[in-house]
């Protein structure tokens, strides 16, 4: 078994599911969090391949992409948060991949916003835009599945990443972007729900 040690803030963010992924597989791992202060100590030194994190370090070798991240800890986990079948893993693999980088990618700018007028003019623009897009492509996706996940019947990494999203605009932390927005996307909000209802799930919130 590797040695796995994950490094991000002390906050969930895009960690989270890794997290959550390396919990439900049973993989021992290093939760190591940073302040903002250490964060930037770190970076200053060059710790991290890109220049932010998460990042990933295997038996001391330091690797960086959430979503190759996610990859790999259902792989050595023994695949069950990874579908076999091509067609379904192509389904799964476009999910991951369209919430970390379009969506992930256009939520950023405002995050670090400082003017509360600003930073609410750009969460509409990107309610309007790319949530939307992401999100009305996602319900296609699980409309195609036999449900409740993108995979079908069984919890893969696209959807540990979909359902924290869902519950983070559901918990009203996102100023400008309120949970009736998620309305239009039913099978969205019920992939959240089975998310929640997961055994391995419940066990991880309950630490």
């Amino acid at each position: 078994m590797p040695s796995l040690k994950l490094t991000y803030f002390d906050s969930p963010g895009r960690a989270e599911p890794i997290r959550v992924a390396l919990f439900m597989v049973g993989l021992p791992f290093e939760d190591h969090r940073l302040k903002f202060p250490q964060y930037m100590e770190s970076k200053a030194r060059g710790d991290f391949p890109l220049g932010a994190v998460p990042v990933l370090e295997v038996d001391g070798v330091k690797f960086t992409q959430t979503a190759a991240m996610l990859r790999y800890v259902a792989k050595i986990g023994g695949g069950s948060l990874y579908p076999a079948d091509p067609l379904v893993a192509l389904r799964v693999d476009s999910a991951l991949d369209s919430f970390n980088d379009t969506l992930s990618h256009a939520l950023m700018p405002s995050l670090f916003e400082r003017d509360p007028a600003k930073k609410l003019a750009m969460r509409a623009d990107f309610a309007a835009g790319p949530m939307k897009l992401v999100f009305t492509y996602a319900e296609g996706l699980l409309e195609g599945s036999d449900g409740p996940f993108f995979g079908g019947q069984a919890l893969s990494v696209a959807d540990l990443v979909a359902a924290l999203q869902v519950l983070q605009i559901r918990s009203g932390t996102l100023d400008g972007i309120t949970a009736d927005m998620l309305s239009p996307y039913p099978r969205l909000n019920a992939l959240a729900d089975a998310y929640l209802a997961d055994e391995r799930v419940i066990a991880y919130r309950s630490r």
